[in-house]
């Protein structure tokens, strides 16, 4: 620790911390915001018109916070923020990466102030000075705050839900440590632990991860405060503490893994449960290492090309990985009371990662979930550095620090610099990882938009260059097929002849998903428009094979529909199945309000369309079908081919 004489100005040391770290976070972020929008902000944030309220009154707030995310709970607070966002500057994405830089600015203070108390409670013989204590705080904080792994967080707007998330839980933990300060000395502490409680629920309306919020307590009670106090409380704390471990393990053990261990559940993804738990090893360590060092052309965003496990030697450094993995959890086991900040640390990680390295089926790997797992591996490091250096006199420890914290914030102004501009990103990103179909085909989709459809630019050559690479890659995404087919079929000019067998074997092997329900989407939108001549019969060919691999999908007979009705012009077959697709759906009004849309025309289908209208009205609540029922009435009124259903649309055919 630091050990430096009382002044008036080390008194002032807290605030000025504080300060400093909100004005460096702004300064290291602030020229990342012109970035643009990046991979999921399209279909959450651009794609999605709910939340983009345009006036502060019930009914806007309602829509806003009635729509959007998925997830427990909806994920109301991070709606909003959003929706206020829009209100205040329109959708416009300096705007909201603006707001999450704010918020990461506060998490920075929250950071330090958690550190500093759990300074104070593991000094508890005074041998660091306060001072001491708060320039290793503002350190470990301003390292966390400019970390380059925390770009693809602070800089990729709909991380704004992790940052939310973040807030509750440092505000929770921050609660229960002064909670328990106080309880110890013998002072009224209960209303410390019910602000504990609402900040978890703050932000449990950001994002389901502050459900760890109790699990991050858990860690600092076990490591620092170790059910210190009066023995009635400490038996207490024991009880609730174990009661609620015991709880969770069964839950788990019971609940959780069968749920996800039931047939199909993995359908969707190219791994199983088991691939996946085996690969989060590597992936732990993986993050570790882009953690301490964090160069940026380590830093790769797409991870759908990460090496899959299929065994403990297969491949053989997943043994290697889960071996250094227990060898740390036994270390902060068996040193948690030598080393409590360093045992806190390690703990801390872990827990970070609680959630998204277990059994639910999300995604390989995000740079993005490291976002407060960081911390505990900088608090490990900074106490362990801390006693190692405690002898070297005081100039040498501070020109130690500082160069780390110079170096650390040169890598990310170089991470942040790349994001500031959307061709340097993603040119970046799939040099970086030319191994990633979603990496090659981001870079060819922006350099298709930026084409504008002349073959004779590079852009366009580069484009077609970029999708075909991805498309080779192969993996399960239809993206980069159906890039390559909306493209050629708009411009008029020959498609290779592999893409529509490998666009209809990838429908025809695997189950569908969100993305790939997309991509027949756009490719049957496309088919609708004068400049879009692709082929229909492929395109035929290809719905009926996602349909004998998914007969279940209801968004897929829906999808199908509408192209039987609107490209095939057979309003009976478009008809039966948009009834198929509400009779797999019945609770999904959407399906319900297209298909009244069908009807509309039809003769003796009023009474039916009037009691599908009924059934999308009462659903109604949050303005989600207003569209909808809009363009149902104009249909009534018109008896023209049916609009394209809302739920479906997107802004433009396009790769």
């Amino acid at each position: 620790m630091f050990h430096l004489p009382a002044s008036a100005f080390q008194r002032a040391l807290p605030w000025i911390s504080a300060a400093a770290l909100v004005l460096l976070s702004f300064a290291v972020f602030m020229p990342g915001l012109g970035g643009g929008f990046l991979f999921d902000d399209y279909p959450n944030l651009v794609s999605d018109p709910h939340w983009r309220l345009t006036a502060l009154t019930l009914d806007g707030l309602q829509e806003a916070l009635g729509n959007g995310f998925s997830g427990f709970g909806g994920r109301p607070l991070a709606l909003l923020s959003f929706a206020l966002d829009h209100l205040r500057a329109g959708p416009d994405a300096r705007a909201l990466k603006l707001t999450n830089i704010a918020m990461h600015a506060g998490n920075a203070v929250l950071v330090f102030v958690l550190v500093r108390a759990l300074l104070h409670a593991v000094d508890v013989e005074r041998t660091a000075s306060a001072p001491g204590r708060d320039l290793f705080a503002a350190t470990v904080a301003l390292l966390w705050a400019v970390h380059p792994l925390q770009v693809s967080t602070v800089l990729y707007i709909v991380q704004r839900m992790e940052i939310g998330a973040t807030t509750g839980i440092l505000l929770a933990c921050v609660a229960y440590l002064q909670a328990r300060q106080r309880q110890i000395v013998g002072q009224r502490s209960w209303t410390w632990f019910t602000g504990a409680a609402l900040a978890t629920l703050v932000g449990l309306g950001f994002k389901e991860s502050a459900a760890l919020a109790p699990a991050f307590i858990a860690a600092i009670e076990v490591c620092v405060l170790r059910f210190a106090g009066p023995t009635q409380a400490a038996r207490w704390l024991k009880s609730v503490f174990a009661g609620a471990a015991i709880a969770a393990c069964l839950v788990f053990a019971f609940v959780v893994v069968p749920h996800y261990a039931a047939p199909g559940r993995y359908d969707f993804r190219e791994f199983d449960l088991q691939q996946r738990v085996l690969t989060q090893g590597p992936v732990l360590v993986h993050y570790l290492s882009q953690i301490l060092l964090p160069v940026p052309d380590r830093l790769v965003f797409y991870y759908d090309n990460f090496p899959l496990s299929r065994g403990l030697l297969a491949p053989a450094w997943t043994l290697g990985a889960w071996t250094l993995i227990a060898a740390l959890a036994a270390f902060a086991l068996r040193y948690r009371t030598r080393y409590p900040l360093a045992a806190l640390g390690i703990a801390w990680f872990f827990v970070g990662h609680l959630l998204t390295s277990n059994v639910v089926p999300l995604e390989i790997a995000f740079e993005h979930r490291n976002y407060l797992a960081l911390l505990g591996v900088l608090l490990a490091l900074a106490d362990g550095s801390a006693r190692a250096l405690r002898h070297v006199h005081l100039d040498a420890r501070i020109t130690m620090v500082a160069v780390v914290i110079a170096a650390t914030i040169a890598l990310t102004t170089l991470q942040v610099m790349t994001w500031a501009e959307p061709t340097r990103l993603a040119t970046a990103l799939a040099s970086r990882n030319i191994e990633s179909a979603r990496a090659s085909y981001a870079l060819g989709r922006l350099l298709f938009e930026q084409s504008r459809g002349d073959t004779q630019l590079p852009s366009w050559s580069l484009a077609r260059q970029e999708f075909l690479h991805a498309a080779r890659l192969g993996g399960r995404s239809p993206l980069p097929e159906q890039a390559l087919i909306i493209m050629h079929a708009r411009d008029g000019t020959p498609l290779p002849g592999d893409i529509w067998p490998r666009l209809q074997n990838k429908y025809t092997e695997y189950m569908m998903t969100p993305e790939s329900e997309g991509a027949l989407w756009q490719l049957a939108n496309c088919r609708q428009l004068e400049q879009c001549p692709l082929d229909a019969q492929a395109l035929f060919e290809t719905f009926i094979a996602a349909l004998g691999r998914n007969p279940d999908s209801a968004r897929l007979h829906s999808i199908y529909a509408t192209f039987a009705y609107t490209v095939l012009q057979d309003p009976e077959l478009g008809t039966a199945m948009m009834r198929e697709a509400v009779a797999l759906a019945p609770t999904d009004p959407q399906f319900k309000a297209n298909l009244a849309r069908f009807l509309a025309c039809k003769p003796g289908a009023g009474s039916e369309v009037e009691s599908l209208v009924q059934a999308v009205r009462e659903a109604n609540r949050a303005g989600t079908y207003t569209g909808d029922l809009a363009a149902i009435r104009a249909r009534l009124e018109t008896c023209a081919a049916p609009p394209l259903p809302s739920s479906l649309q997107t802004e433009r055919s396009s790769p």
